[in-house]
């Protein structure tokens, strides 16, 4: 499998995604703020966060929420087939700054960095001669894992990692409260990572009062036509990067033998029996935890999901 660290432009069509399975379960917040998708040669993997200070400009919902159910409707409308990730970043980038905006309407402005924010993999197939061509854009901790063969790869962005540790240092301080979903500790520390937030020597995400295209991480592989690619939420991802219950490799085998919503419920019995966060230290004791795992598939074939 070749690994391009930057994607060329769009070349000739496409086949679509197979998924082969997909799931989606919510953390110990009150709103499960991941979501996930295809449509068109296009698949992602979306993971909202809504710190900040003040009252929210949502109802029913939080505003990570809303903000990636935004993202994904934008997503399922026009994906972006032939556009490079750039460009459709930068209209992104706009058309959430004006409907974030809009949501405003009657509050009081915020700072820089605050309101939500959502980290994304996005991934697309175009055709490369009897081989497929997969280009990938990352902003922020969720992964894509392809596996192509024997061999796997891992795009992410590991911008946000020395942040997060710290947020984790603060919540394990003092030790979890049981039933206490952040400390306010923790609390206290991401809004001062926020001040770092998509600035150079800081970390990376999408965010409606803040440009972020600059931080944007663009892949490519050309794999065979019975590749698998698994996109998945940080809160997934603790099987390999907290618990250290399996590498990258028996991931995707675990996927394979028991589908993302197996997974997930291995990880909530693993989660569960270290109630405090004192063997695997963690902010919350539960994080939303969403994978979707997909294969090529010719387009005339497609069925299109979601969680």
């Amino acid at each position: 499998m070749s690994i391009d660290r930057s994607a060329p432009a769009a070349g000739g069509a496409v086949p679509g995604w197979r998924v082969i399975s997909q799931a989606s379960e919510k953390g110990s917040a009150a709103h499960n703020e991941d979501i996930s998708g295809t449509a068109g040669s296009c698949a992602w993997i979306i993971d909202g966060s809504a710190f900040f200070s003040g009252a929210a400009r949502t109802i029913g919902e939080s505003e990570g929420a809303w903000l990636v159910r935004r993202i994904d409707a934008i997503l399922r409308a026009n994906p972006p087939e032939d556009l490079a990730f750039p460009t459709w970043a930068e209209g992104l980038e706009r058309q959430l700054r004006q409907d974030y905006a809009a949501l405003g309407e009657g509050h009081p402005e915020r700072e820089a960095g605050e309101g939500p924010s959502a980290v994304l993999g996005l991934i697309r197939l175009r055709r490369d001669g009897d081989a497929c061509r997969i280009e990938g854009a990352v902003i922020g901790d969720v992964s894509i894992l392809i596996r192509n063969g024997d061999r796997i790869e891992r795009w992410t962005d590991p911008s946000s990692n020395p942040f997060e540790a710290r947020t984790i240092a603060a919540a394990t301080e003092d030790g979890h409260l049981p039933g206490e979903v952040i400390s306010p500790k923790a609390m206290a520390q991401i809004l001062r990572n926020r001040r770092s937030l998509n600035r150079q020597g800081g970390y990376w995400a999408i965010n409606p009062g803040l440009s972020w295209r600059a931080g944007l991480r663009l892949f490519a592989a050309t794999v065979s036509p019975g590749a698998i690619a698994l996109l998945a939420s940080d809160g997934f991802m603790r099987l390999v990067d907290v618990i250290a219950h399996c590498d990258e490799d028996g991931l995707m085998d675990a996927v394979a033998r028991l589908g993302t919503a197996g997974a997930i419920a291995e990880l909530r019995r693993l989660e569960s029996a270290d109630p405090l966060a004192e063997r695997f230290r963690r902010v919350k004791i539960h994080d939303d935890a969403t994978a979707l795992l997909v294969t090529p598939e010719p387009r005339d074939n497609q069925v299109e999901n979601r969680s």
